[in-house]
């Protein structure tokens, strides 16, 4: 085997460092078994495409078939992650046989290709594979559909996790929202990836020798870099909390199903008494102490229909039932760091008392009401 560049160094790495993170996670022990079964077949498709040098090398001269196959492999990889960030943000996510169809872009790719190559004899696939005059139709049509396709899963992507995200903040009073910050910046950086590998891509089809090589080595290492970056996050990735059920409606949905069009400007008597009763039960019953209360489990203690609360809370008080229930969560936990008597309570027991059931969400949720750290409100209010 011959190493000719540093790109093929990196990607080596890349390689390396993707399937020792695949096999790591499939041997975790995890309630989230698929989420962890799903990326790890990601990564694995992932080195695969990384190692083109080494099976251009050891199994290309020999099996060019089934060589061009690996790397068509890559079809699945788009469908794998979208399926990845459905599982850890919908709670009711199971892979079905319907979910086959994603494959369709691969099958049309193999059928692409088999014509004029799968169907050729051996010298034919040789020849086509090494040569010197430029890619076939087909093969350029095989890239193009693969970044079309890597496009739109990125775009799907994006909707699951800013809608999951938005029906956590309407419905739920626990979870964490940074979790949701990390989906978005890993889907970015593998979005970073697909606009410098489709530039590769592009150079490499119109035959720039001198440019792909530098495209190759600026990708190698971005890749590397985002294998490191992963492993590293992944460590230290926060537990998931809240993950909501993808058949619950957005509250401009159930907005546009109501009979009423209430505006956050104007509530009428019924939703005024609506609310008064809802602040009065806040104050005395503290439902909000409760950590896993949910908007489902509000309405079913104040006896309102669950959508009209939704709409009452996240659209006539123009604030989410998340932070709706958070911010009596604060109040209560200012008291508690204000009164000297309680100085012996750590901070970790106050959040577990007043409802929190995560450090990081509390801590981001009390800076953002009072501007200070737990701590330092403590110091500074404590009589």
């Amino acid at each position: 085997m011959v190493i000719n560049s540093i790109a093929e160094i990196l990607n080596i790495l890349t390689a390396f460092l993707s399937l020792f993170f695949a096999f790591y996670l499939l041997s975790l022990k995890s309630e989230n078994r698929s989420s962890n079964v799903l990326i790890s077949f990601y990564l694995i498709i992932g080195a695969i495409d990384s190692a083109t040098v080494l099976s251009g090398q050891l199994i290309s001269p020999y099996y060019p078939g089934f060589a061009l196959l690996l790397n068509t492999s890559l079809f699945l990889s788009p469908p794998l992650l979208y399926f990845y960030i459905c599982s850890v943000t919908y709670e009711d996510f199971r892979l079905k046989g319907k979910h086959l169809w994603h494959t369709l872009p691969f099958v049309i790719a193999i059928l692409l290709l088999s014509p004029r190559f799968y169907l050729a004899d051996f010298d034919k696939k040789i020849e086509l594979l090494r040569a010197s005059d430029g890619l076939i139709i087909e093969f350029k049509l095989v890239y193009l559909l693969l970044h079309a396709q890597a496009t739109a899963y990125i775009i799907a992507c994006y909707i699951v996790i800013l809608r999951s995200k938005k029906l956590l903040l309407e419905n739920y009073s626990n979870g964490n929202v940074n979790y949701y910050n990390w989906l978005i910046t890993l889907i970015t950086l593998i979005a970073i990836e697909i606009v410098v590998s489709t530039f590769k891509n592009a150079l490499m089809i119109n035959d720039l020798d001198e440019l792909y090589e530098i495209a190759m080595t600026i990708t190698g290492l971005s890749a590397l870099l985002f294998i490191c970056w992963l492993v590293i996050k992944a460590l230290k990735t926060p537990e998931l909390y809240g993950r909501v059920d993808s058949k619950q409606l957005l509250v401009k949905q159930l907005i546009a199903r109501s009979p009423r069009k209430a505006t956050p400007a104007a509530v009428d008597k019924e939703s005024y008494e609506a609310l008064i009763k809802l602040k009065s039960h806040m104050i005395t019953k503290a439902p909000y102490l409760e950590p896993s209360l949910s908007i489902y489990d509000l309405s079913k203690q104040l006896n309102l229909p669950t959508k009209e609360l939704s709409i009452l809370i996240n659209h006539n008080l123009n604030q989410h039932f998340f932070d709706f229930v958070n911010e009596y969560r604060i109040k209560k936990a200012m008291e508690i760091l204000a009164d000297a008597s309680k100085s012996d309570l750590t901070i970790l027991e106050i959040l577990y008392e007043v409802g929190f059931n995560s450090k990081s969400s509390f801590n981001t949720a009390f800076k953002k009401y009072t501007k200070l750290t737990p701590t330092q409100y403590r110091k500074q209010y404590s009589t």
